[in-house]
This record gives C-alpha cells, sequence and structure tokens, in this order.
C-alpha cells in the first residue's frame, strides 16, 4: 500500500502537469514531460521553502521554457482557487459517505468552518477572475503606469482560457480526477500505516492535513501534521502518541519522493536548491 501511495503521489503530479498545460495553452505550446519536471520542482520548494516557494514553478517556467512570468503566475493562481473549491466537494461527498463519531463534532464545525471560508474565498476569487478577463483591455487602458500595464496585460493574457469553454471545462474535468487521485493517495497511504478505515473517512482525514498544509513551515511542514493529528484523533480515536508518529511518516511518504525527483530533475539541469531559494525569496 504505500508503494502504491507513492506511485499515486507522483500520478498526480503528472495530471497537475496535464491541467496546467491546458492553463498555459494560450501564452504557449508546452510538452508534458516539462511540465511534469517543473511541477515536482515547484512543489519540492514548497515543502522547503514554505508557501514562499508557490513563486518556484512560474520562476522554473520562465527560466525552463522563456514564457513571461506574471503569466504563469496567473494560472498558479487559477489553479490554488480550483484546488480549494475541489477540496471542499470532497470534504462534503466523504462527510455524507463516512460515519463520524458523535464526539467529534466540534471538530467537525472546524473543519466546516475553515473549509466554507476557504470555499467562499476561492469562489469569490474565481468570479473576480472572470471579471478582470472580460475587461482585461479597458484595465489596461486604466493604468497610467507602463510597465506596470504591461505586467498587469502579461498576467491578464495567463487568463485567457477563461473565455473558452472547452478549455474551462477540461480544466474542471482535470481537477476533479486529480483531487479522486489525491483521496486515493491519502487512502492508500494509511492502509499502508496499518489503518483499517474507509475511503471516505480518510478523505476526511486529508481534507483536515490539506487545510492545515495552508501554514507550511519551511522545511518542516507543521500545519500538514497538525490536520493530521487532529483529525485522526478526533475521527478515529488514535491515540495521541500513535497520531503524532504516523503523522511524520506521512509527511516523509508525502514530501520524501517528491524532494528527491526534483533533486534529480534540478540536478541534470545545473540547478541546486540554493538556486531555487534564490531565486524565490
Amino acid at each position: 500500500w504505500l508503494i502504491a501511495s507513492i506511485l499515486a503521489t507522483v500520478a498526480t503530479y503528472w495530471f497537475r502537469a496535464i491541467r496546467w498545460q491546458i492553463l498555459l495553452a494560450p501564452l504557449k505550446a508546452i510538452g508534458l514531460r516539462s511540465l511534469f519536471s517543473i511541477t515536482i520542482v515547484g512543489f519540492s520548494a514548497i515543502y522547503v521553502l514554505g508557501r514562499a516557494g508557490e513563486i518556484a514553478r512560474p520562476v522554473w517556467l520562465a527560466r525552463r521554457e522563456k514564457v513571461a512570468l506574471t503569466g504563469s503566475v496567473a494560472t498558479i493562481v487559477v489553479e490554488r482557487f480550483l484546488d480549494a473549491i475541489m477540496l471542499i466537494i470532497a470534504f462534503v461527498v466523504a462527510l455524507l459517505a463516512s460515519e463520524v463519531p458523535s464526539t467529534s463534532s466540534s471538530m467537525l464545525v472546524l473543519l466546516k468552518n475553515g473549509a466554507w471560508i476557504i470555499a467562499a474565498i476561492a469562489g469569490a476569487s474565481m468570479i473576480a477572475l472572470f471579471a478582470l478577463r472580460s475587461n482585461a483591455a479597458w484595465i489596461v487602458s486604466k493604468i497610467p503606469f507602463r510597465r506596470v500595464a504591461s505586467w498587469m496585460d502579461t498576467f491578464l493574457q495567463g487568463l485567457s482560457f477563461l473565455q473558452d469553454k472547452k478549455s474551462l471545462g477540461l480544466v474542471v474535468l482535470q481537477s476533479a480526477v486529480l483531487w479522486l487521485l489525491i483521496a486515493l493517495q491519502f487512502w492508500f497511504m494509511l492502509l499502508g500505516m496499518n489503518f483499517s478505515l474507509s475511503a471516505a473517512t480518510a478523505t476526511l482525514v486529508m481534507v483536515g492535513a490539506a487545510i492545515g498544509s495552508i501554514a507550511q513551515i519551511p522545511g518542516i511542514g507543521g500545519g500538514f501534521q497538525a490536520g493530521y493529528v487532529v483529525c485522526m484523533t478526533a475521527f478515529l480515536g488514535i491515540p495521541l502518541e500513535q497520531a503524532v508518529a504516523t503523522s511524520l511518516l506521512a509527511t516523509v511518504l508525502n514530501f520524501a519522493p517528491t524532494i528527491i525527483l526534483s533533486l534529480l530533475f534540478m540536478g541534470a539541469q545545473g540547478f541546486s536548491l540554493r538556486d531555487l531559494k534564490s531565486e524565490t525569496v
């Protein structure tokens, strides 16, 4: 099960690369292999550098494929909003499909509050992005500073896919498949650690860990482990010591394969984590 979990982790990056390819299509046609390696490097940067590493993917893309940085940043912004919406859908489905102990009601309230706040922000942000793209020319024309106007124009070009219903539909479908795979990966991982539980319950734990991971401490994680531990103790009644121990193992299983692969990709390009940090800070 642990091997299946690691393979599923790598597969999630492939699906992220496919989705990113669609988002980037209006800017430049880029091969999946290149986007796959850039995606892994980008997520490795998040694990090592914290949320500041989010900029690593567009920086690496600009370095490798000569895509405008502001345009690629726009696609990353859209990705994160879509991920937030899919996370909420996963939470609702898992909540309906799983049997939750009555003693965990306070934890459910906390998860619901966090999830719906994220959903509200993501939904409002997507509406704002549609509005920005629809009025791109007018917005750019009203910016008095030429350089800022140029940056905004490039950023809005990165949202061009929003005007293509086929591309938008494909991106939403890719996001749904991606998060189904993420949920399966988490379930496989818990099965590999000898937790006998349903996929729905595993998904609830995954949602808690994912919400916690928003607060990433560079090189450590922190939020991921906290969300995992709280959900494991609340939903499964796992002793605190066991929950903490397996949270550390879960961190290794999620982070280590990504970091190892990224080091291989960066080594092939003559690029180090120190170089990555200097370009993303």
